[in-house]
């Protein structure tokens, strides 16, 4: 049920009062994620307030993080973010939305054998004359792509797993199954990245937004390498969380 904003007799400046009230709608789920709010010129009018009254409550809220403002479109509850530890644990992105219990989509966009790279080889350590199972695939939350994830496998050491559904299994799996064992550790580097046309279409974002780029390999007994991963995250559908202690 909404609660009523009342601002009769109260010390609190009224703009405090209007972003309580806001704050109350929004956790009680009164106003869902991703509710739009009234334009200003209306919900100023029905709260008997000024839109710059208004406004300052909603700034508080931005600023919070439970609003966002999209221009030329509107005041909207910010949609629940995706925490993902990958800065702590050796987990797919796969395992880690599982085991928070949300629901996604995964579409393969490519997956083709491949002579890789001088830069991808050297990654591998692999011979001149060895190939690897390129794997591109988008990650879609409700049906909004959160993820873009470009993978090189090594067949030498992964045979079969060009064979895999990946639509429907994550790669860690397959790579554990493919190896009868598990991956015993990863290297992954974080950096800022713009994105370029063909990214930000697939993305659904701008050209040259900036996005989370993910560098990532991960090993196998005796330091072996296994895969090499490149990985774009919308920072608008992930957040990172780091646990430290010292």
């Amino acid at each position: 049920m909404e609660v009523k904003f009342v601002k009769e007799e109260s010390s609190t400046p009224l703009y405090h009062q209007i972003a309580d009230w806001m704050t109350v709608n929004i956790t009680s789920e009164y106003w869902k994620k991703g509710h739009k709010l009234p334009a200003e010129e209306d919900l100023a009018k029905e709260l008997n307030v000024s839109r710059g009254t208004l406004r300052k409550a909603i700034a508080v809220l931005i600023e919070q993080g439970l609003l966002i403002q999209i221009q030329g479109k509107g005041t909207f509850v910010e949609k629940q973010k995706i925490s993902y530890s990958f800065a702590q644990e050796l987990i797919s992105f796969a395992e880690s939305m599982e085991s928070k219990g949300y629901t996604f989509d995964t579409r393969v966009l490519g997956k083709r054998i491949v002579k890789p790279s001088p830069y991808i080889q050297s990654k591998l350590s692999l011979d001149e004359n060895e190939t690897v199972l390129y794997l591109k695939r988008v990650r879609l939350i409700k049906n909004e792509p959160a993820i873009l994830l470009e993978n090189w496998v090594s067949l030498k050491h992964c045979p079969g797993i060009e064979h895999t559904n990946f639509e429907t299994t994550s790669l860690f799996n397959a790579i554990e199954k493919c190896i009868d064992g598990k991956i015993v550790f990863g290297i992954r580097n974080f950096a800022a990245k713009s994105l370029n046309e063909e990214q930000a279409d697939l993305l659904r974002l701008a050209v040259n937004e900036p996005v989370l780029y993910l560098d990532q390999i991960t090993f196998g007994h005796n330091r072996i390498p296994l895969e090499c991963s490149h990985v774009l995250l919308r920072t608008d559908k992930y957040e990172i969380t780091s646990i430290l202690t010292r």
